[in-house]
This record gives C-alpha cells, structure tokens and sequence, in this order.
C-alpha cells in the first residue's frame, strides 16, 4: 500500500512574508484585495520563471535530467513568447515549432535531438493531428517522442494569446472546471494565502496558463464537496521533506477523481507546470489508490 499523509481540507492562512508578497505580484495578486475570476499570463517572464523555478528543483533530483532538459526547453520558450505574433494560436504555433527548431538544434542531448528531427517537418497536416491527439489524451506512440516540443511551441502560441486578452472581458463560473479561455483541464491548482485570499484556489491551465478561481468546497470533476480528502507523499519518499512539500493531491471519492495542488506558503516561487513534474511521485501513489488525475500535465502525454 503506498506511503501518504492525509491533511485537513482546509489550510490555515499565515502572514504574508516579503517572498511571499512579490510571488503574489508576479500572478497578480495583491493582499488585502479581493482576487478577480480570472488571472491572465505574462508571456514575457512565465517562461523564464519556469526555467529558474526548474532548475531550483533538479539537484538531487531522482527526475534531474529531465527537469534540466525541460528547463532548456523553458529558455527557449522565453525567447519566442516575448516575439510579437499577429496569428491566431491555432495557426502561429507552427512558425514558432520552427523556431523553436532553430533556437534548440545543436545543444540538446542526442536523444532528444533525434526527436526533434524526427518530426514530420513540413508537414503542417501531420503535425495538427498529432497536436490535436496530444491535447485530448489520445496521443499515438509516434507522437511521444517530439511530445515537449510541439507542447512547447502550442505554449508560447497560446500563452502570447492568453496574455493579450481583457481579465474582465472573460467570465469564468466559480465550479468551472476548464479553462475559459482555451478550454483546456487545468494542470493543477494553487492555494494562495494572505488576508484576503486566504485559501482560495485558482486552478491554472497548462497550455494558455490562465488561471481562474474554483471554489476549494467542491471536487473539480463532479462537485461533490463532502468525500475530499488531501494527501501527501511522507517525509523520505521523494523529497524528504514530507509536510513541508508544497505538493498536495486533493482526492474525491465520490469520482474517484484527483487534482494536484500546490501550496503558495510553502514555495513562494512554485510553478505549477513545473512543480507538477518534480512530484510526479505523488501522481504514483494517488494512482496506485484506483484514483485517476483530472487534467494532466500536457508534458507527461502517454502513447497507447
């Protein structure tokens, strides 16, 4: 049976420190105001936090080489997502696959550089259609390997667009449990503290990364609210240091469902993209329970 720790439904807000306040900026935050719906990127520093927040990680990491690897790939996301872009996402990624191309050829591991080549390049049919499997969870064994780069490419598009859209021009409903923007399934959710935003959980998509904020009482895939249960991975699993890991599972057993959630009080500087990759061991022991992820990381696809 695997190794967790349950935790209260709810956790306790706590001052905000001087870290903690400038994290809050960064997503828009501010203490003592209340939060709006919803959240909108900054595509010109997301992906440049991510590469610092991966790379933060990957020491003494079991996943070290991958977080590595995906925080190169995070820098090169940087250069592309602060170039302006009249296309439309659905269009646009393709030219900054390409780019993407340029920018990476030559510096990868040699693994992962075959799988950049290996792509059908040229082939903008081809491609779509392995986009569009990668991002409804039906991705063919042949699409695993170019995985990370047409995902980030498909990123910076979307993120560039998201990020150029009006907050209050988008409605999101307290219980939505997709994206409003794109409609994607949220990679995980954060629970921000602070005195007026104490608890409160914004869920973040993993391809355009809006954020929204979803009510903590109920479960995200069937709102039940009085089967949720809170896990963790104890002290000397994966990261060793057991409650003091932001990483959560929040379970439902009415659903048998589960999303991830990231405590701000414990890493100020969380991403949840990448903070989802370091505690992929979480996913395994919730897993090994028969509960099964809502949404998913579109970096962690699986062929069938």
């Amino acid at each position: 049976m695997s190794q967790h720790r349950h935790a209260a439904a709810t956790e306790g807000s706590t001052p905000v420190s001087g870290a903690m306040a400038e994290a809050m900026a960064a997503a828009g935050l501010e203490p003592g105001r209340s939060p709006s719906p919803v959240r909108l990127p900054n595509a010109a520093l997301l992906f440049q936090r991510r590469a610092g927040r991966l790379r933060s990680l990957a020491p003494g990491h079991r996943l070290s080489s991958w977080l590595a690897f995906m925080a190169q790939l995070s820098d090169a996301q940087h250069e592309l997502a602060v170039i302006p872009s009249v296309a439309s996402p659905e269009t646009g990624w393709l030219p900054d696959l390409e780019q993407l191309r340029s920018l990476l050829r030559g510096t990868l591991p040699a693994t992962a550089e075959n799988a950049l080549e290996d792509l059908p390049w040229g082939d903008g049919e081809a491609l779509n259609a392995s986009a569009a499997r990668l991002l409804t969870g039906g991705a063919n064994r042949e699409d695993i390997g170019g995985a990370p780069f047409i995902v980030a490419a498909l990123q910076v598009a979307w993120t560039r667009h998201a990020g150029g859209l009006e907050a209050n021009a988008i409605s999101a409903s307290a219980v939505a449990g997709h994206c409003p923007v794109c409609g994607s399934a949220p990679v995980a959710g954060v629970i921000h503290t602070g005195s007026e935003i104490g608890g409160l959980r914004y869920l973040h998509c993993g391809l355009c990364h809006t954020a929204w904020h979803h009510v903590r009482s109920a479960c995200v895939a069937c709102g039940e609210g009085n089967r949720i249960d809170l896990r963790l991975i104890e002290a000397g699993e994966e990261s060793g240091s057991g409650s003091n890991d932001p990483a959560r599972a929040e379970t439902c057993e009415s659903c048998n469902g589960y999303l991830k959630l990231f405590l701000m009080e414990k890493a100020p500087g969380l991403d949840p993209v990448a903070d989802d990759l370091a505690s992929f061991a979480l996913d395994i022991l919730v897993g090994d329970e028969g509960f099964q992820r809502i949404g998913g990381n579109p970096f962690l696809a699986q062929g069938e």
